[in-house]
């Protein structure tokens, strides 16, 4: 009987965590691009992910919320905790959020001198 709660346990832990991580939410079938200015950075697991202010019609100004790798995966592919900063004029490319609101999971980041930072190991 305990081994069966277990692993009822275990199959049920399992199918929250692929649910999490099965990136539903985006539309990879979709590649968009932004321009704006990093209002923040935060290089956290299990997600790290960029705050971009973009300026729209009007000149009122959101916030993006992109979602990005862990901190393993994202130093593998050459980031830093300072590969962005505040302040920081970038073009995202990334894939929209399902829903419509504004942002995505980036998939490339191009910095104002023209070096290009993905957080996966290929880049389209």
């Amino acid at each position: 009987m305990k081994i069966w709660s277990a692993l009822a346990l275990m199959l049920l832990y399992a199918s929250a965590a692929t649910a999490h991580h099965a990136e539903a939410a985006f539309d990879h079938h979709k590649l968009m691009s932004v321009q704006g200015t990093v209002k923040e950075f935060l290089w956290a697991n299990p997600h790290s992910v960029v705050y971009l202010e973009v300026t729209g019609p009007g000149s009122q100004t959101d916030v993006n919320v992109f979602e990005c790798g862990s901190v393993q995966i994202m130093r593998r592919n050459g980031w830093t905790a300072s590969s962005l900063m505040p302040g920081d004029k970038v073009t995202i490319d990334y894939n929209p959020r399902r829903d419509k609101t504004p942002g995505g999971m980036l998939v490339a980041v191009t910095l104002a001198d023209g070096k290009k930072l993905s957080w996966q190991s290929s880049m389209p």
